[in-house]
């Protein structure tokens, strides 16, 4: 009985004990994205220099002392852009033009096959096409990049091997056949443009060259080509690049500007040159501008009347830099949020 009396004592204790209420959870904020981030390695004015071109470079030590540095060569080329590479989602690797003429006898004596070939293990991807570019003509132009042995100039092609062509793009948009002014009649020795994907984002590429290729270069070499305006050329594409999903515009334009400060003042103080007009008359939504022909190195933060900049950069010459390009992107909305450019000294 008292064993009884105590359990019943036991349970209504319990009956009786307060119900204690769980909190509901609370709502958790989702984790933001992180900025989507494009690199874009780009070089211009390399002119079929294969091995280095005997040149320096000013640039500074680790203690901050200035000093000269040998550079250049496709083959440490080759190793700097596998290290800007590393870590990277996002890349492609560009060119301003001049990739090959006017190039030293160990390219030129074959026709400039060699540097289209190392080009293509450098892993280029787009090419617009500059003046020397067309030194021996549309026809042998178009050779480089389909490949092939059929001659077109006076020395023998394919005397080392078959020659398979270019694996990256030449663009032109403004190259037209014809005398039609762009963009009517605008057939096109070259594509125009280029989209990129990258993730969630797509790149738009123009390639254009200087208006004055055709006074620059041996008739033979231009005959039958119109080369329009450049900044017309540019601005009557970005329609179409956007239709196309484009989420920033790149130009990479063979002309170029010279500055009176350190290569690696993005202010450029005194910059001046033959772009500048053009620079002035592109579509603000052109963002970024690789260039060249001048020889020059510069990465210039240049403001626009919107409010916004416009990024524009060189790679010296003959493969002695590399300019490294960081594209940044609100990964909800894919707006180019951030720009920024580096220059970097290829070092033997």
């Amino acid at each position: 009985m008292k064993h009884w009396i105590a359990t019943l004592f036991l349970t209504l204790a319990a009956c009786a004990a307060p119900i204690v209420e769980q909190p509901a959870p609370r709502p958790t904020s989702p984790v933001p994205l992180p900025p989507i981030e494009v690199q874009i390695l780009a070089f211009n004015d390399i002119h079929g220099n294969l091995e280095p071109p005997k040149q320096s470079v000013r640039s500074l030590d680790p203690s901050g002392a200035e000093v000269w540095v040998p550079a250049g060569g496709l083959a440490y080329m080759a190793g700097a852009l596998a290290t800007l590479r590393k870590g990277q989602a996002h890349s492609i690797t560009v060119s301003a033009g001049d990739l090959i003429g006017g190039s030293p006898l160990t390219s030129a004596m074959f026709l400039d096959e060699p540097t289209v070939l190392a080009a293509n293990l450098l892993g280029l991807e787009l090419n617009a096409v500059g003046n020397h570019e067309f030194d021996r003509g549309s026809a042998e132009l178009l050779r480089m990049q389909s490949g092939g042995c059929e001659k077109h100039a006076s020395r023998q092609p394919c005397a080392l091997e078959q020659f398979p062509g270019a694996k990256f793009k030449f663009l032109g948009a403004n190259v037209i056949k014809g005398t039609m002014q762009f963009p009517a009649g605008n057939e096109l020795l070259f594509p125009a443009i280029a989209v990129k994907d990258f993730g969630p984002v797509q790149i738009g590429f123009i390639g254009v060259t200087l208006k004055e290729t055709g006074s620059l270069v041996t008739p033979s070499g231009v005959a039958g080509l119109t080369f329009a305006d450049e900044a017309a050329t540019a601005n009557a594409l970005v329609p179409q690049l956007r239709q196309a999903g484009a989420d920033a515009i790149v130009v990479l334009l063979h002309q170029g500007a010279f500055t009176k400060g350190d290569w690696n003042d993005p202010a450029c103080p005194g910059l001046s040159g033959d772009i500048l007009p053009i620079l002035d008359k592109l579509d603000p939504s052109i963002e970024v501008v690789i260039s060249g022909h001048t020889h020059w190195a510069y990465r210039c933060e240049l403001p626009m009347a919107n409010g916004r900049t416009r990024l524009l950069t060189s790679a010296n010459r003959y493969g002695t830099m590399l300019t490294d390009i960081r594209l940044t992107f609100d990964p909800a909305t894919k707006a180019l949020i951030g720009k920024r450019g580096s220059l970097t000294v290829v070092q033997g």
